[in-house]
C-alpha cells in the first residue's frame, strides 16, 4: 500500500514531539543550574575579599634571588617541561563527542555549586509552614471563630445575592415563555440566553461580594475569613465560567459530523475541564498581593505554585488523553466547506493531527521551568495559562464570528440579495479575522513580556517591517477588492437569474464563450501587478525584471510561432462568434462534435461518441455549424411504382400537420412541413421528398417523429406500399419462380427443373 506524504508526517510526530521534549527539558535544565551557578559564584565572588597583591618590593627581590641561583634557574625548566608533557598526554578532546563531553563537565560542575530545587522547595515549604502557623496562633485582630463566622457570613451573602437573581431570571423566562437550554446548534440569541442563565447571576454575585469585603476591609481592616471566602468563590466561579466558556465552544461545534467527538468529551472530560479551572484560578486568586498580605507572601507563593502546576500537568493529561475526539471535531466540517475548500481542509488535516503536541510541550516544559527554575517559579507557569486562556477566549469569538455568519448567509440566501454586497460582506469578514489574529499575537506577546507594537515604533528594522508589510497588505487588499469586482461582473453577466427585480435576458452563447477568456486574462494581469508592486515595496528593484520580460517575450515569441498563431487566429474565431460553447461543429479532418470549452488556443469537442478531441485554431481552416438560429429536417418517402403518388402525397402533408399539433414535437418546428413533390426514380420505386423547418439541432428528433408516423399511415392505406428490394425486383431464378406457384398447384406442377 502506497504512503501519502501526509501519513509519513503522522507517523513521524511522535519522534518530532520526543526529540523535541529532549531539547526542552536539557535546555530548561541546563540553563537554571547555570542560572543559579551563575548566581552563586557571583554571590561568592562578591562576600569575599579581593586577594591582596603582591608588594612590588617581594617581587623584585624573587627576581634577584632566581637570577643570582642557577639551581633555582634549572628547577624553573624542569617544572615548564614537566607542564608540558602533561599537557601532551592528555590533549583536550575535539568533535562532537568531546563538545558533550565538556558540557557535560560544566554541566556537572554547576550542579555542585547551585542550589539544587529539593534545598530550594523545602526552604519554600519551611516558610510557608511558618506562614501558616502564624495565621493559626495569632489572636490579635480575629480569633478562629471570628474567622468561620467572616467566612461562612461570606458564603451566605453570596448565596442570597445568587439565588435572589436567578430567581429573578427564572421568573422572567417563565413569563416570556424562553427556553434557556442550550441546543446542540444554538443560534445568538440562544447563546446570549444561556450565558445570562448560567453566568451572569454568579458574576454579579461575586462583584456583590468583592464589594462588600472591600468596603468591609477600609472600614474594620483586613479580614481573614473574608478574604478566604472571597478566594474560594472566586476559585469556583472562574471554574464554572470555564466550563460554561467550554460548553458554549462544544455546542458551535456539533454540525458536520461531530457530534459524537462532543458528547464523548462532555461524558468522559467534564469533571477534568472543571478541575483545570479550579487550578487555574486558584492560582490566579493568590497571585494577588492584597491576598499575600492576609495570607502569606511564601504560603500565597507556594499554594499558588502547586495549583498553576496541577492546571499545566491536567492540561497537557487532556490533550494526550482526548486528542482524537478534539481532532474529530477540528477535522470534519460541512459538506459545503470540504467542497469548497480544499486548502482550508488540508490545513485543518494538519492541525488535527498535531494539535496536541504544542500543548504537551508547553505544559511539560513549563512545568520543568518552574520546578528548576528557583529565581522565577511561577511567572512562567501564569504566563502558560493566560496563553491558554487567551486561546481559548480566541477560539470561542472566531466561533460565535463563524456562527453569526452562516446565519446571516442562511437568511440572505432566503430573500434576494446584490451578489456585490454579498461577496463585499465576505471580503470583510475575513479581514475582520485578520484583524483578530493580529490582535491575538499582540495580545500573546504581551503576557511573556513583549509586545509587537512597541518592537514596531520602538525600533528601526520594526519600522521598516511594519511600513513594508502595511504596503504590501494594503496592495494585496485593493487588488482583492478589485478582482471580487469584475469576477463578480462577469460572472452575473453570463449567469441568468430568475428574480423578477434583476430580471434579465439569458446570457448568449457569445458572451458566455468571450467573458470566461476575458475573466482568465484579467486576473492575470492584476495577479502579475501585484506581483511587480509586492516586489517593489520589498525593495527589489523591478525596472531590470520587466526589461528581462520583454526581451524573453520578444524571443518566445520568434520561437514559437505556431502558438502565436493559434492565439491569433483563436482571438478571430471568437470575436467572429464562428462557434460557441455548446454548438455542433465539423472542423474538418474528422473532427465534429459539440464544443464544450474554448481557450485562446486550442477548442475541445466531444463527439457522439463521447470521445474529446482538442484541435488548435491554425490546424481550422473551415467551420460547419448546425446550431445557428434554424436547420432543415429532410423527410423521405420511398415508394412503389404502383403506388398512388397523389395520395402518398396527401399521407405526407396529414402526418406535417399531425406534427404541428403534437405538444412535443410542436415546441422543436418553426414553420409547417414543405411538400417538394417526387424527387427521383430508380428501379426499386419513386422517392417523395418535404422538408421542415426546425429549431438548431432537433432535425434528427422531428425525422424520427415523422417517420413512426408515415409508418402507421402507410400500413393502414392500401394505395401506397413501401418500396423494398424484395417486392420490386424482377425475380429470374428457377426457385424463386417454383417459390412463387400458389401452395394448392405445387403438388400437380413437375419441378422446372425436372428430367424427361
Amino acid at each position: 500500500m502506497k504512503t501519502s506524504f501526509f501519513q509519513l508526517i503522522v507517523r513521524l510526530r511522535l519522534s518530532v514531539f520526543m526529540g523535541s521534549l529532549l531539547c526542552l527539558l536539557l535546555a530548561s535544565g541546563a540553563s537554571a543550574y547555570a542560572a543559579a551557578a551563575a548566581d552563586n559564584n557571583a554571590s561568592n565572588n562578591a562576600s569575599a575579599p579581593p586577594a591582596a597583591a603582591p608588594a612590588p618590593s617581594t617581587l623584585d627581590s624573587l627576581s634577584k634571588v632566581l637570577q643570582s641561583n642557577p639551581a633555582a634557574g634549572s628547577l624553573v625548566a624542569t617544572l615548564i617541561q614537566a607542564e608540558q608533557k602533561n599537557s601532551k598526554a592528555s590533549p583536550s578532546q575535539k568533535g562532537f563527542i568531546g563538545l558533550i563531553s565538556n558540557s557535560l563537565d560544566v554541566f556537572q560542575t554547576h550542579l555542585r555549586q547551585a542550589v539544587t530545587p529539593e534545598t530550594y522547595w523545602t526552604q519554600q515549604f519551611s516558610l510557608a509552614w511558618q506562614d501558616l502557623s502564624t495565621i493559626l496562633e495569632r489572636q490579635d485582630s480575629e480569633t478562629g471563630l471570628q474567622v468561620l463566622a467572616n467566612f461562612f457570613e461570606m458564603l451566605a451573602l453570596f448565596g442570597v445575592v445568587a439565588l435572589s437573581i436567578q430567581y429573578i431570571g427564572r421568573r422572567a423566562h417563565r413569563h416570556f415563555k424562553v427556553d434557556t437550554k442550550l441546543p446542540p446548534d444554538p443560534s445568538t440569541k440562544e447563546l446570549l440566553l444561556y450565558i445570562l442563565r448560567h453566568i451572569a447571576p454568579i458574576l454579579l454575585a461575586l462583584v456583590v461580594e468583592i464589594s462588600v469585603v472591600v468596603s468591609l476591609a477600609s472600614s474594620q481592616g483586613p479580614s481573614l475569613g473574608r478574604t478566604l471566602a472571597t478566594v474560594l468563590l472566586y476559585t469556583l466561579i472562574g471554574a464554572r465560567l470555564f466550563q460554561a466558556l467550554c460548553a458554549i465552544i462544544f455546542s458551535l461545534s456539533h454540525g458536520g459530523h461531530r457530534m459524537v467527538a462532543v458528547h464523548i468529551i462532555y461524558q468522559r472530560a467534564w469533571s477534568l475541564l472543571y478541575v483545570i479551572g479550579c487550578a487555574g484560578w486558584l492560582g490566579d486568586a493568590l497571585d494577588n498581593p492584597q491576598v499575600n498580605q492576609i495570607i502569606g507572601v511564601h504560603l500565597s507563593s507556594v499554594v499558588a505554585t502547586l495549583s498553576s502546576l496541577i492546571a499545566a500537568l491536567l492540561g497537557g493529561w487532556f490533550a494526550l488523553q482526548y486528542r482524537r475526539p478534539v481532532a474529530h471535531i477540528i477535522r470534519n466540517r460541512p459538506l459545503a466547506v470540504r467542497r469548497d475548500h480544499p486548502a482550508r481542509m488540508e490545513t485543518l488535516e494538519v492541525v488535527a493531527a498535531f494539535w496536541y503536541v504544542p500543548i504537551l510541550l508547553l505544559s511539560i516544559s513549563v512545568s520543568v521551568a518552574t520546578i528548576l527554575d528557583l529565581s522565577s517559579n511561577n511567572s512562567a507557569l501564569n504566563h502558560a495559562l493566560g496563553s491558554t486562556a487567551l486561546l481559548i477566549a480566541m477560539f470561542f469569538i472566531g466561533a460565535l464570528l463563524q456562527r453569526i455568519r452562516s446565519r446571516k448567509t442562511a437568511a440572505v440566501a432566503a430573500r434576494r440579495q446584490s451578489p456585490y454586497i454579498r461577496r463585499l460582506s465576505n471580503v470583510g469578514f475575513s479581514l475582520l479575522q485578520l484583524a483578530l489574529w493580529i490582535g491575538f499575537f499582540e495580545l500573546l506577546t504581551r503576557i511573556w513580556e513583549h509586545s509587537l507594537m512597541e518592537f514596531a515604533n520602538a525600533t528601526l528594522i520594526g519600522q521598516m517591517i511594519v511600513s513594508a508589510l502595511g504596503k504590501i497588505g494594503l496592495t494585496l487588499v485593493i487588488a482583492w477588492l478589485v478582482w471580487i469586482m469584475l469576477d463578480t461582473f462577469i460572472q452575473e453577466a453570463i449567469t441568468p437569474t430568475r428574480n423578477s427585480r434583476y430580471a434579465r435576458k439569458n446570457p448568449s452563447t457569445r458572451m458566455r464563450t468571450i467573458l470566461p477568456l476575458l475573466r482568465n486574462a484579467l486576473m492575470l494581469l492584476i495577479l502579475t501587478i501585484t506581483v511587480i508592486t509586492t516586489l517593489a515595496n520589498l525593495g527589489i528593484n523591478v525596472t531590470p525584471l520587466l526589461a528581462s520580460a520583454g526581451v524573453v517575450g520578444l524571443a518566445f515569441g520568434f520561437g514559437s510561432q505556431s502558438l502565436v498563431k493559434d492565439l491569433i487566429t483563436g482571438v478571430f474565431i471568437i470575436m467572429e462568434d464562428s462557434m460557441s460553447v455548446g454548438d455542433w461543429v465539423d472542423v474538418g479532418n474528422g473532427h465534429a462534435g459539440t464544443v464544450e470549452n474554448l481557450t485562446i488556443r486550442t477548442v475541445r469537442l466531444r463527439d457522439s461518441n463521447g470521445s474529446v478531441h482538442s484541435v488548435p485554431f491554425s490546424q481550422i481552416t473551415a467551420i460547419k455549424n448546425d446550431t445557428r438560429e434554424y436547420t432543415y429536417a429532410s423527410l423521405k418517402l420511398h415508394i412503389t411504382h404502383d403506388s398512388d403518388v397523389d395520395q402518398a402525397l396527401r399521407l405526407m402533408r396529414e402526418t406535417g400537420a399531425e406534427m404541428l399539433e403534437d405538444r412535443r414535437l410542436r415546441r422543436l418546428l418553426q414553420q409547417p412541413i414543405e411538400i417538394y413533390g417526387v424527387n427521383g426514380f430508380d428501379l426499386n420505386g419513386v422517392t417523395l421528398l418535404a422538408g421542415i423547418r426546425t429549431k438548431p439541432q432537433t432535425q434528427n428528433e422531428v425525422m424520427r417523429g415523422f417517420n413512426l408516423r408515415i409508418k402507421k399511415k402507410v400500413d393502414g392505406d392500401p394505395r401506397v406500399r413501401f418500396a423494398t428490394e424484395w417486392t420490386t425486383f424482377p425475380l429470374t431464378t428457377a426457385a424463386a419462380s417454383a417459390t412463387a406457384v400458389p401452395p394448392e398447384a405445387a403438388p400437380d406442377s413437375p419441378p422446372a427443373n425436372a428430367k424427361n
